[in-house]
């Protein structure tokens, strides 16, 4: 008899499961990051609560698995040079 562990059953997309913990980022800048339960995935976004109690909205881009991969992700996308109004600074 096998385990849902040993099926590896997801029960919404990307490999969330209800109950999972994930980590998004809540302040690009200082790489401030927090952690939140997934709860349910309505066909777009997650619903995922903080450990306060409050209920977002996220989209599955947001979502990592660790505070490693969402700075690791951070990382990735910022560009040597930022253009801002037609403009680039460096």
């Amino acid at each position: 008899m096998k385990t849902r562990q040993q099926e590896q059953v997801s029960d919404f997309p990307y490999g969330w499961n209800k109950g999972d913990t994930c980590v998004m980022i809540t302040n690009k800048a200082k790489k401030s990051t927090c952690e939140y339960t997934v709860e349910s995935y309505d066909g777009r976004y997650f619903g995922v609560r903080s450990h306060t109690g409050l209920f977002h909205r996220a989209s599955p881009q947001r979502l990592f698995h660790s505070k490693e991969e969402a700075v690791a992700a951070l990382e990735q996308s910022e560009t040597p040079t930022q253009e801002r109004g037609g403009m680039t600074f460096q």
